[in-house]
């Protein structure tokens, strides 16, 4: 197959070796992996197959395994959960746990449900818990503004709070400000008993240790975690129950955590790595003319060298830390899944999300189960089961791996693929992705381009669906069958929504998730978040009516502005910031502390953002800029318990801007009703010498030490 020029884009950027080929990418991971063979026949045979299905693309792996095996020491798995007790010693242990597997190029999964609640006393020092949110907090810095996953991008990680635990009303709001905690996905440990609750219009206990510290309504804290999603995406929901009735492994305990895209539900240190087949090539026939079918055949085929592969990454893998070895040989877990559903679904001229698509679904996961199954069992009686069905009692027969499949959102391997990611729709025939740390590319489908060419046509028929075509109730009955299918771990599946969905939507969707027993689900509604990585048209952020500034210009600041002044609490005192509109958008932010900090450099951030606001600098991008910086000192009063907003000054004036633009409509229309008031002060105070009008603010200058300086303090214009 021919590489895309996407695709090879991100190949160079984050795969490839130096002077790599995607040819040579597939040579080298194949030979690791075939190394697992004991006989020199057999490793000649594999490393063949397995080249094979993956420069055809066939099939690939999870992204660790293609950028780190045959080329250094890193891990070739990607999903990780780590255990997490209520001692200093077990967090720290974690913590540096979490930093090795960050390192070693995977995302890691925890479960803050052990952690006390804020404010409960601690007897061996007679202080208070600082709860689970802080120590949240510790990990998000560590982690993401530190430490690099395999040396390519920000740590990904998984934070999962019990519904019942006293601290979840604060965990469920933790992200409504966008760029809090920014390297977590945070979901909800949904219980059967709080979905009963919450249909019923019951109260429920928030329970810590045995003992309840509340009762309150589980409607309440329904709403709480529906408001969330809505807003931004989070938190997501996993159902712990669910999760626990299917898990293969569930005499060896509880899962209480999932890795972070939540498809893989895992006891503590275990790990599991992914793969991923191309269901857009498993079609023969010409699907253009609607003469295609299935490929039963070549599916069964690649599911049996899928698996063979994805065991022997096990055997030849590196680990980050032994416990984690230890639990990964012992399991013997793989997650084999798909990509290109939905492609599949065009090749057959079926419309995804239909009666027709559903049942393709369950027959499709139900074959790759089957043939996973009947592989690995095959692979126990010739290399040993998982050492786990010798300690355990377990269902079904004993086989080479604990767990076989996994659906995954696949989001940079279905690109590499040319591909439909993971069991989602296309999310648009046109749009751009925003990878390669602040690159974006421009993506078109295959199949979309193929129709065009043959058919001669722009016109697509019925069954070429976006996601904004695709009801909440067919995203679900999707994701739900291909759960039932075959898949004994989880199915990605985020239901991306149009701007105007309603909440009641989001709660029916997962209500109906639960009902229909899926194991966890995601409702994101598109552009309810400043930065998102899919889109179809870019968010402006020159407003309607502004000037198109040259290079090195800067808007002219009007006499009369108005908007809010905000208060926030730092962990140096007050922080004021107070952003002023014009009539197109904000254009000057005043800043000030009181009771600490550095007035100085309070003053000059206030300045360089209003420079950055006038010279046409997006908002968007400056909010995340400021709102990613941390403050040790913040981030020791936060850890600590103190009543501190923010994690920096810097992140607080990041805050104040965008909840200033929140009411953006508000005060633009304030703005426009004081110009005959901006215009009144220019005519009365205006000096005759334009020379002596300050070009930023409009305030007279002065000349002082040789040089023309405004007026106005806050301004800070010189000639000089």
């Amino acid at each position: 197959m021919k590489i895309t020029e996407n695709a090879l884009k991100i190949l160079q950027k984050r795969y490839f070796a130096e002077g790599e080929t995607w040819e040579k990418l597939c040579e080298r991971v194949a030979h690791k992996v075939a190394g697992d063979e004991k006989k020199s026949e057999d490793r000649v045979k594999w490393e063949k197959r397995y080249k094979e299905i993956m420069l055809d693309l066939d099939f690939l792996p999870n992204s660790p395994t293609l950028r780190n095996f045959g080329r250094n020491e890193g891990c070739g798995s990607a999903c990780f959960v780590l255990p997490m007790e209520d001692s200093r010693r077990s967090i720290f242990k974690t913590l540096s746990d979490a930093v090795d597997v960050q390192a070693y190029g995977g995302g890691t999964g925890m479960s803050f449900s052990s952690l006390r609640p804020k404010g409960d006393p601690i007897r061996s020092t007679g202080g208070t818990a600082s709860g689970p949110l802080s120590f949240m907090e510790i990990f998000d810095f560590t982690i993401g503004d530190i430490i690099q996953q395999g040396g390519t991008r920000e740590g990904a990680n998984m934070g999962v709070l019990r519904v019942d635990h006293p601290d979840i009303e604060r965990f469920v709001a933790a992200k409504t400000i966008e760029g809090t905690l920014k390297n977590f996905n945070l979901s909800a440990g949904i219980t059967d008993a709080f979905m009963n609750a919450v249909k019923n219009d019951e109260d429920y206990d928030l329970v810590f240790n045995g003992k309840v510290y509340k009762t309150v309504s589980a409607s309440k804290i329904w709403e709480t975690i529906i408001d969330g999603a809505w807003k931004n995406g989070e938190p997501g929901i996993v159902f712990l129950d669910t999760i626990n009735r299917k898990n293969p492994l569930h005499p060896m305990g509880e899962i209480e955590a999932t890795n972070p895209c939540g498809e893989q539900p895992l006891l503590p240190y275990c790990s599991c790595n992914l793969g991923s087949i191309n269901l857009s090539q498993m079609i023969m026939g010409n699907w253009v003319e609607g003469a295609a079918e299935v490929d039963w055949k070549k599916l069964r085929k690649t599911v049996k060298t899928a698996v063979r592969f994805l065991d022997s990454v096990i055997s030849v893998n590196n680990y980050p830390i032994p416990e984690i070895e230890d639990m990964t040989l012992k399991t013997r877990q793989v997650g084999l899944g798909i990509m290109g559903f939905a492609d599949m679904c065009i090749k057959l001229h079926i419309r995804y999300g239909s009666k027709e698509s559903v049942i393709l679904a369950k027959e499709i996961m139900a074959d790759i189960y089957n043939a996973a199954n009947e592989t690995s069992t095959e692979l126990g009686k010739e290399k040993g089961v998982a050492p786990v069905y010798e300690e355990w009692t377990l269902s079904g027969p004993k086989r080479r791996n604990g767990t076989l499949t996994t659906v995954a959102p696949t989001g940079t391997l279905s690109l590499i693929a040319n591909c439909s990611s993971g069991c989602e729709p296309n999310f648009a025939f046109n749009y751009t992705k925003a990878c390669l740390e602040g690159e974006t590319i421009d993506i078109v489908p295959d199949v979309v381009r193929e129709w065009h060419e043959r058919k001669e046509t722009e016109i697509l028929p019925e069954f070429f669906v976006t996601t904004k075509d695709v009801s909440v109730e067919e995203h679900i009955r999707v994701q739900a069958a291909f759960q039932a299918g075959g898949v004994d771990s989880g199915v990605s599946k985020t239901i991306n929504a149009p701007y105007d969905t309603d909440k009641s939507e989001i709660s029916e969707a997962f209500f109906k998730a639960w009902e229909m027993g899926c194991k966890g689900i995601t409702f994101y509604r598109d552009g309810s978040r400043d930065v998102q990585a899919l889109y179809t048209q870019k968010k402006g952020v020159e407003t309607e009516g502004a000037d198109e500034l040259g290079r090195g210009k800067l808007k002219h600041r009007p006499r009369a502005t108005t908007g809010p002044s905000l208060k926030m609490k730092t962990a140096c005192g007050k922080l004021y910031v107070d952003p002023h509109f014009d009539k197109d958008g904000v254009v000057e932010v005043f800043i000030r502390t009181v009771g600490g900090g550095c007035a100085a450099n309070t003053k000059a951030l206030g300045i360089l953002l209003s420079y950055c606001l006038r010279a046409g600098v997006s908002s968007e991008k400056i909010i995340n800029s400021m709102k990613s910086i941390h403050c040790p000192a913040c981030t020791k009063a936060i850890s600590s318990g103190k009543d501190v907003e923010v994690n920096s000054c810097a992140a607080g004036m990041g805050k104040g801007v965008e909840v200033a633009l929140e009411h953006a409509d508000v005060y633009r229309e304030v703005a426009k009703q004081i110009q005959d008031a901006d215009s009144y002060f220019n005519e009365i105070d205006a000096p005759k010498d334009k020379s002596t009008i300050c070009p930023d603010c409009g305030a007279t200058v002065h000349r002082a030490e040789g040089c023309l300086v405004c007026s106005n303090m806050e301004c800070g214009w010189t000639r000089c």
